[in-house]
């Protein structure tokens, strides 16, 4: 049985939607990348992993479902997973300016409460819909410190929790909907996260702006 609805056989391109929906990643990756300042990749060059990595999602994906490979699942898990990394990495250095000690105390927690979810989740395994609610989590952490700091991150966060929520309900449903949608909902897995990820860069970027323009002033 295939893991996508859309898919009914072996092969090349038996997943088109899937694999358009995956274009989405491509123009959040360029809409993120088009408002970082060139000028400046030794101060912001975080931001500019970060909107590259969009890219990495949306190529993995779309070679995962154009293809119908079944290694490259880990692929698309790898992608996410670095996105998801680099993002908390950069959230935790730029927003509470965690340093050295910080973000070890603050990835050792991360790290064991993955570990601790997947080891009481049954099905929690990569890859599945309930296998990325710990991401989920992180993001609803990710509001409640940036909400002693900046409220319109705070807000620019919640927005990316409901995006990646929603899209989690709808790939959960792609296989149980599939006799009622032909084409399941898969792709709109991609359009959701694909927002979602825009919404975090977007969001961080302009925290990083506003920061820069109080230590000017206050500076000057």
């Amino acid at each position: 049985m295939s893991r996508y609805c859309e898919r009914t056989g072996p092969g090349w391109f038996a997943e088109p939607l899937n694999t358009v929906a995956g274009l989405a990643y491509l123009v959040a990756s360029w809409q993120a990348w088009k408002q970082l300042e060139p000028g400046r990749w030794r101060e912001q060059w975080d931001l500019h992993l970060l909107a590259g990595l969009i890219a990495l999602v949306g190529v993995s994906s779309m070679l995962l479902h154009a293809s119908g490979v079944a290694w490259l699942v880990w692929a698309d898990v790898a992608a996410v997973a670095a996105f998801a990394a680099a993002y908390w990495s950069a959230f935790l250095f730029r927003v509470p300016r965690f340093r050295l000690l910080g973000l070890t105390v603050a990835w050792l927690l991360t790290l064991g409460g993955f570990l601790l979810f997947y080891l009481l989740v049954p099905g929690a395994m990569a890859g599945s819909s309930l296998g990325y609610l710990p991401m989920l989590i992180i993001l609803l952490v990710a509001v409640g410190l940036a909400g002693r700091v900046d409220r319109r991150l705070s807000r620019d966060l919640v927005l990316a929790a409901v995006l990646f929520g929603f899209a989690l309900v709808v790939r959960a449903l792609d296989l149980v909907l599939c006799e009622w949608a032909v084409v399941g909902t898969h792709w709109l897995w991609h359009l959701l996260t694909a927002g979602a990820l825009f919404v975090l860069v977007d969001g961080l970027l302009r925290h990083v702006r506003l920061r820069e323009a109080q230590e000017t002033n206050d500076g000057g």
